[in-house]
C-alpha cells in the first residue's frame, strides 16, 4: 500500500487529525439516515456509491483507444505510450497548483452564508488535507517524468508538447469551478481515473514489460484502494460531501456521480484525442 508523504506529515502537524479523518469517512450503516462522524455527516451509503461510480469509469477506461492502445505496445513501438504521458502532461503539471489555489482561496470561493459558519471551524483542516494532497501530486509529476522517460520522452519534449484543445480544457474547467463540492469531486474523479487507468494497465503483459520497473513507477503509486479512508480519492470524496451538505446542495448518489463522470468524460474525451493525435494520424510526435 502507498502511504502518502503529505498526509504523513500534516497528520503529525496541527493541521488535523489523522484520527478524525479515518472516522470521518468510516463506512457506517444506519438505515439510510445521516450519520454524525466527528464533526461531519455523510449518508451510510456514499461509500457504495463510490463503487458503482467508479465501475462506471473503469468502463469508460477500457474503451478509450488510448488505453487499449497502450496495452497492444511492444518494445521499441510505444506510440500510445507517448501519446499518454505527452499528451496528458499539461494536465499532470498544473493539477498540484490547483489544488494549491483551492486550499489558498477556500474563503473566497463561495459567498455562500453557510459555507462561511462552516469555513470559520474547518477551514484550517480542510487546507492542511488538501495541502497534503498537493505535496503528494508535485512528486506524482516527478513520477510522470520518470515513466515517460521510459517510452523515450525527456522532461523538455514533455514541456515542448503541444498541448491539445481537450487537454486544455480539462485543466481549465477545473480551475474555473467555484463550487467546492462539485470542484473536489472533479478531484475525485481525477484519483479514480489515475487508479482504474493505472490498474488496467498494470494487468497488461505487453505494457508492463515494454515499459520495465522504471516506467510503471507512476502506475504503481496508484493503486486502487476504495476502502483506505487515507487515499486522495477518500479524503476528496469525504471533504466533497460534507461541503454539498453544509450548502444544502443534492446530496443523493445520481447528483454526486453526475459530478464525477462529468470529469470522467473529459478525460475519456482527452485520451481519444491523444489517441488520434499523437498515435494514429500522419506526422503524429
Amino acid at each position: 500500500m502507498i502511504h502518502y508523504r503529505g498526509q504523513r506529515a500534516a497528520a503529525t502537524g496541527s493541521e488535523f487529525d489523522e484520527r478524525a479523518l479515518t472516522a470521518f469517512f468510516e463506512k457506517r450503516r444506519l438505515g439510510g439516515k445521516m450519520v454524525p462522524v466527528g464533526k461531519f455527516k455523510l449518508p451510510p451509503q456514499a461509500p457504495d456509491w463510490l463503487e458503482r461510480t467508479a465501475a462506471e469509469a473503469r468502463r469508460k477506461i477500457a474503451a478509450s483507444p488510448l488505453m487499449q492502445g497502450c496495452a497492444a505496445e511492444r518494445s521499441g513501438d510505444l506510440r500510445y505510450a507517448r501519446a499518454l504521458f505527452g499528451g496528458f502532461w499539461h494536465f499532470v503539471d498544473v493539477f498540484p497548483g490547483i489544488i494549491r489555489e483551492t486550499y489558498t482561496a477556500v474563503p473566497a470561493l463561495e459567498a455562500d452564508e453557510r459555507l462561511q459558519r462552516f469555513l470559520t471551524r474547518a477551514a484550517r483542516r480542510v487546507a492542511g488535507k488538501l495541502r497534503g494532497m498537493e505535496a503528494d501530486e508535485r512528486g506524482h509529476r516527478e513520477l510522470w517524468i520518470a515513466s515517460a522517460r521510459q517510452a523515450g520522452l525527456s522532461e523538455g519534449q514533455l514541456h515542448a508538447w503541444p498541448v491539445l484543445p481537450e487537454i486544455r480544457q480539462l485543466a481549465d474547467r477545473m480551475a474555473a469551478e467555484r463550487n467546492m463540492g462539485r470542484r473536489l469531486l472533479y478531484f475525485v474523479a481525477v484519483e479514480i481515473v489515475a487508479a482504474e487507468a493505472s490498474q488496467f494497465l498494470s494487468r497488461a503483459p505487453r505494457f508492463v514489460e515494454a515499459m520495465g520497473a522504471d516506467g510503471m513507477l507512476w502506475f504503481a503509486a496508484h493503486p486502487v484502494a476504495r476502502q483506505d479512508p487515507t487515499t486522495h480519492e477518500a479524503i476528496s470524496y469525504a471533504l466533497a460531501l460534507s461541503f454539498k451538505r453544509v450548502t444544502a446542495e443534492p446530496l443523493d448518489e445520481a447528483a454526486v456521480d453526475a459530478d464525477i463522470q462529468r470529469c470522467v468524460d473529459w478525460f475519456f474525451a482527452g485520451s481519444v484525442a491523444c489517441a488520434h493525435e499523437f498515435a494514429e494520424a500522419k506526422g503524429s510526435p
